[in-house]
């Protein structure tokens, strides 16, 4: 049985991928994203998914490390939530992936130029702490529809089947 290390302890992160790799043994443990605490851009947040994924693998032999990061991003003026995956196998091959993403409110912008986390402006939006851990911006935007997880659930199935497709036809 393969032995999977999710490199956070974000409830939402860490049970979409035990949902996904149900038949496996999946471990979280803390580790640096090697990003601002709220990246920016897809680039900053597949660098943390990246750097999360190869954190895990360090507190394992033989395990498969995943990384997963939310963040933000700009396009035409508007901010977007985004977020990205990283899978790294025990043979060190990479494969990422990229989720769905929703529009934030203009009236968030000026908090996240000024540099602060979704998460803070979420849980002041809500007047409720520790969004990210449930239903995430997400949730709270689709009126409970698609949820934090869900999106995380969708980043780890396409980091699964690209693995079992290269590991299939390679």
């Amino acid at each position: 049985m393969r032995k999977i290390v999710v490199g956070s302890k974000n409830k939402t992160k860490v049970a979409a991928v035990k949902q996904i790799f149900q038949a496996n043994v999946v471990q979280a443990v803390s580790v640096s994203s090697g990003v601002s605490p709220q990246p920016t851009t897809d680039e900053e947040t597949r660098l943390g998914a990246y750097n999360r994924a190869k954190n895990a693998r360090l507190h394992e032999e033989n395990c498969i490390g995943i990384g997963l990061e939310g963040g933000i991003m700009q396009l035409d003026g508007k901010l977007y939530l985004c977020n990205w995956g990283v899978l790294i196998t025990e043979d060190d091959d990479t494969f990422t992936a990229s989720g769905a993403r929703i529009e934030l409110p203009d009236s968030f912008l000026p908090d996240m130029e000024a540099g602060e986390e979704l998460s803070d402006i979420m849980d002041a939006y809500t007047k409720r702490k520790g969004v990210r851990h449930y239903e995430g911006a997400v949730g709270i935007f689709t009126n409970g529809l698609v949820l934090r997880q869900q999106l995380f659930e969708h980043v780890v199935l396409l980091l699964k089947g690209q693995m079992e497709y290269a590991q299939t036809y390679s």
